[in-house]
């Protein structure tokens, strides 16, 4: 009898799996859900009914989530250990050229958004979160790219 392979098709994907990849992936559907999910004109979402305005801010909070996640990863990555704050975890990255100015001061002011949503206690007016999550995602989007550029940038070839 010969000799079998130990290896599984599941340890195999466990050595190939790349967490910011997936990470990446994941809040990439989390961006298609926002742009699906939030209405064209300020005035359609501002009108809507409040399962609406829950969707936007549910999406709205997984995203921001997701990049704290990414971010984290990364930063662990460079041999830190990750912060205790989410917007830290925004200044490391700039720190380390990872995201540009523009994308970090935009995540500054989305965390309060985030903290405002999270909050039972302040109100967001919907026209604010409307705003913010075209903001988002314009942002977003320049975020994922900057983060796959760093990626690209420091593997080794």
């Amino acid at each position: 009898m010969g000799k079998r392979s130990t290896r599984t098709p599941k340890k195999l994907t466990a050595r190939r799996f790349n967490p910011v990849k997936a990470k990446l992936e994941s809040i990439s559907e989390c961006f298609d859900q926002l742009r699906h999910g939030l209405p064209a004109k300020q005035e359609e979402y501002t009108e809507a009914d409040r399962i609406t305005h829950s969707y936007v801010k549910s999406c709205f909070l997984m995203i921001i989530q997701r990049a704290v996640d990414i971010n984290n990863v990364i930063i662990e990555f460079s041999g830190q250990t990750p912060p205790l704050q989410k917007h830290h975890s925004f200044h490391t990255l700039h720190q380390y050229s990872t995201i540009d100015k523009e994308t970090l001061d935009f995540f500054m002011k989305a965390l309060d958004y985030y903290e405002r949503i999270a909050n039972p206690y302040q109100e967001l007016p919907p026209s604010e979160l409307y705003d913010a999550s075209r903001e988002l995602l314009e942002y977003g989007e320049a975020y994922t790219n900057q983060i796959e550029d760093y990626f690209l940038n420091s593997s080794p070839d």
